[in-house]
């Protein structure tokens, strides 16, 4: 009988992982907040998968904490699944949030911090951009959503690319 071993190639899995982060990237890109809202299901089943699994090793501790865990996993899941509209808009809801937080600590450091005059100025018309910014996403959640995963997804896409030429190289070399 003869046993062979074959040597482990990074270049192979590297190569893979370039392509699945190019072709989820291009997906991100076309189906934007399609993409989102599939990303969070996803998500939702995978939180319900090891909810389960938490609650099957419970049984065989009965500790109080994996028992909460699990069961709050699982509601978690279930409502990812459910309602990921609900998810989405929250999503978009915190970012615009966070974009208007950032704007105003932004500007709030230009007018109150020392230092030359043109630092202020851009501290203070990055922080008044950072502002409009999201109030608009507030007042748009869904074009929001579609501008995020079509940004997400050509990074995502550059990523990918970027990886499959590194794995050409490794190859090569």
């Amino acid at each position: 009988m003869e046993v062979t071993i074959e040597r482990y190639n990074p270049w192979k899995s590297s190569l893979i992982g370039g392509i699945f982060l190019l072709i989820v990237g291009i997906l991100l890109v076309i189906m934007k907040q399609d993409g989102l809202r599939w990303i969070l299901i996803i998500a939702g089943i995978l939180l319900i998968v090891m909810g389960a699994l938490v609650l099957i090793d419970w049984t065989k501790s009965r500790l109080t904490m994996p028992l909460v865990l699990g069961a709050v996993m699982i509601v978690i899941g279930l409502l990812l699944v459910a309602l990921p509209n609900v998810f989405e808009d929250i999503l978009m809801i915190i970012l615009a949030a966070g974009l208007i937080l950032m704007g105003i600590v932004s500007l709030l450091g230009a007018l109150g911090g020392s230092g030359n005059t043109v630092a202020k100025v851009i501290g203070v018309v990055v922080g008044v951009i950072m502002i409009i910014l999201g109030a608009v996403a507030l007042m748009n959640l869904d074009e929001t959503a579609d501008v995020v995963m079509i940004i997400i997804g050509a990074l995502l896409a550059v990523a990918g690319v970027l990886q499959i030429v590194d794995a050409v190289q490794l190859r090569n070399a």
